[in-house]
């Protein structure tokens, strides 16, 4: 009775043991199953960030080559495989590609900075270039007009002398007439020149002594085409300085110059004095075609300084009258005022000459009282814009 039941029992056992040892493989076998799978993700995984990193890499030349050639900021694909999703390797690399995606973002900036500075110095540098060149082609116009203006004032003061010695030779015969025309036109010449000359930087070369507002006029007259048609009436009552004479002179010739060249052949152009407290006015109307708003504002701009172009912008057909009186009115301290229209429909000029340039005339003084050329010869008066002196008045 006992046997039996020890054999039932190792029976039981050992079914227990096989039952055991059964269950023992088949979970080896899962764990090993899950162990392969693992390996296996593992790997995939690993491969999946070797590819990963190469993309970054290669993104990174990509993103350099990108910004060098357009100069716009690359966009890194730091999209994470999902081989990866939700790991600690995934982390790490998204950190990474957020590195890689700062770097680059930053040496783009560094390099475009580093660019602009290097442009902003280049540029800079033309621009000193250009300038340094833009001055030196003045410096050498100016130099030229100068030289030819100075040239031409000296040799048509040669031959306005040369005339009025042979003026005064022929006062009685027939040639009186042609040479006082002969004088007209070369102070016609002197004028233009001389204005040149002081639009290239030259000091005006005439010197008179204190002179009266009556012949500052006249000898303005002498050095323009139709004064015939200048009218003016007594303006004894103030000499001007001697130092400024000339360029008042100047200055009125270039007035009176354009007055008749914009007036009708047969208008008048009249001068006239007006008294302030402390300044003259001396007044130029024309019977011309008033000037365009456009023209005076460009007219007032010039006389002001604000529009003073050099020698080297004048144009094809240069109007140099109204940009030398600005010049002489700065130098000498007076100044030029324009408006239109005037009483006649016209424009009217006035050369405001402030106390310090004026003084009283004396009991004796030079006068230009220049030969016009409709003077008789019996008066044998000088050559246009010559002066004279004359006795005192009684």
């Amino acid at each position: 009775m006992t046997e039996p039941i020890l054999i039932l029992l190792a029976l039981a056992a050992g079914a227990c043991v096989s039952l055991w040892f059964l269950r023992r493989a088949r979970a080896e076998r899962r764990r090993a199953e899950e162990f392969r799978q693992q390996r296996e993700q593992l790997a995939q995984q690993i491969r999946a960030a070797e590819q990963y990193v190469a993309h970054i890499a290669q993104s990174v030349v990509q993103a350099a080559a990108s910004e060098a050639q357009t100069g716009r900021p690359y966009q890194l694909d730091s999209a994470i495989p999902p081989q990866l999703a939700h790991t600690q390797l995934a982390n790490g690399l998204t950190a990474l590609a957020n590195q890689v995606r700062s770097a680059i973002t930053m040496t783009g900036r560094l390099a475009q900075n580093a660019a602009e500075e290097q442009l902003t110095q280049v540029w800079a540098e033309t621009e000193r270039q250009v300038a340094q060149a833009r001055q030196e082609s003045v410096d050498t116009a100016r130099a030229a007009v100068r030289a030819f203006a100075s040239s031409t004032v000296h040799r048509a003061a040669k031959l306005s002398s040369t005339i009025s010695a042979g003026v005064r030779r022929h006062v009685s015969d027939d040639a009186y007439a042609t040479l006082v025309e002969m004088d007209h036109l070369a102070q016609q010449m002197l004028l233009t020149a001389s204005g040149y000359g002081v639009l290239a930087g030259d000091k005006l070369s005439r010197r008179w002594p204190a002179t009266t507002l009556t012949d500052v006029v006249r000898t303005a007259m002498g050095r323009v085409e139709g004064y015939q048609r200048v009218q003016h009436t007594d303006l004894e009552s103030f000499a001007v300085r001697s130092r400024s004479v000339e360029a008042v002179v100047h200055t009125l010739a270039v007035l009176l110059d354009n007055a008749l060249r914009y007036s009708p052949p047969n208008a008048l152009v009249h001068v006239s004095l007006e008294h302030g407290a402390n300044a003259a006015f001396l007044v130029v109307d024309d019977a011309g075609l008033r000037m365009e708003d456009e023209r005076l504002t460009w007219a007032r701009e010039v006389m002001s300084g604000e529009q003073r172009d050099d020698i080297t912008r004048l144009g094809a057909y240069p109007q140099t009258g109204l940009r030398v009186a600005s010049v002489l009115a700065h130098q000498y301290g007076f100044r030029v005022e324009l408006t239109a229209p005037n009483l006649y429909g016209g424009t009217r000029a006035i050369i405001v000459l402030p106390q310090e340039l004026l003084t009283t005339p004396g009991p004796s003084r030079p006068v230009s009282a220049q030969s016009l050329p409709t003077a008789r010869k019996a008066t044998a008066p000088p050559a246009p814009g010559r002066p004279r002196s004359r006795r005192p008045r009684p």
